[in-house]
């Protein structure tokens, strides 16, 4: 559990409450890799979602530490490698200078400014996330998301690692998040104006952007590579407009 306080321009959030789900072990049962290689939440997060320079090593690395635990087979009878993540929160925002009408109700009295304050209870989703290898540097993401009127795959896919034994050739194929800077995944605050990372969504009056933005995962293949340090990477990818349905008319996409 998580109690914290997060600030915006114009919106506070007082309380932010998230919760893993997937073991009751005080010390190992979240995420699912450190009860595999037995080590603790720290090993690879700050703070959780954020990855330390370790944690990001053994992600670019395909989910590997280099060490006899990678294979599949190595099972400790805790392991259980998937993870359900849902994210609660309470939240409690205040926005000055609002125009509001004098009377209200009322429109034709005019507008005045106030102070409006917002509070509530919010749950937004449940990510059930799969993650890990399927053989020595093949490795796999699956993460369905139900949400609270829809259920979708948010990623799905595979990769072949440290292909030639390089790690600066690793090739994906599947529905992923693009290797940008920040991921969404991993957002910096949890208030509904500051958290969504709007250069990665924007799309301009008009434009007809059929990947929605570079910030939601991609159907696609994707050929990356990364220094050992992770201080120098590279990622190309193609990707689809169809979003993975089939039968779509010529020049139309998934979205229409």
């Amino acid at each position: 559990m998580r109690v914290g306080v997060f600030g915006g321009t114009s919106s506070i959030r007082w309380l932010a409450v998230g919760i893993l789900l997937a073991s009751i072990q005080p010390a190992y049962g979240i995420p699912a890799f450190a009860r595999k290689y037995g080590l603790p939440c720290s090993a690879c997060h700050e703070a959780w979602p954020m990855l330390n320079n370790f944690g990001q090593t053994f992600k670019d690395n395909g989910y590997q530490l280099g060490n006899d635990r990678d294979a599949p087979i190595y099972q400790e009878p805790s392991y259980w490698p998937i993870m359900f993540r849902a994210t609660p929160v309470w939240h409690r925002e205040n926005n000055n200078r609002q125009a509001i009408d004098a009377v209200p109700g009322n429109a034709a009295s005019g507008l005045t400014e106030a102070s409006l304050t917002t509070s509530g209870f919010d749950l937004e989703g449940l990510d059930v996330i799969a993650a890990g290898t399927l053989y020595n540097n093949i490795s796999f993401f699956v993460q369905p998301f139900i949400g609270n009127s829809s259920i979708n795959l948010n990623q799905a896919w595979a990769r072949l690692d440290n292909i030639a034994r390089t790690r600066w050739l690793n090739f994906k194929m599947g529905k992923f998040e693009l290797d940008q800077p920040i991921s969404q995944e991993r957002s910096l605050t949890f208030n509904n104006i500051g958290s969504p990372y709007y250069t990665y969504f924007f799309t301009p009056p008009g434009d007809h952007n059929f990947f929605l933005g570079i910030g939601f995962p991609q159907l696609g293949a994707e050929l990356s590579g990364h220094s050992a340090d992770n201080s120098t990477r590279y990622s190309v990818a193609v990707v689809s407009d169809s979003n993975g349905a089939p039968g779509l008319p010529v020049n139309q996409s998934a979205d229409g």
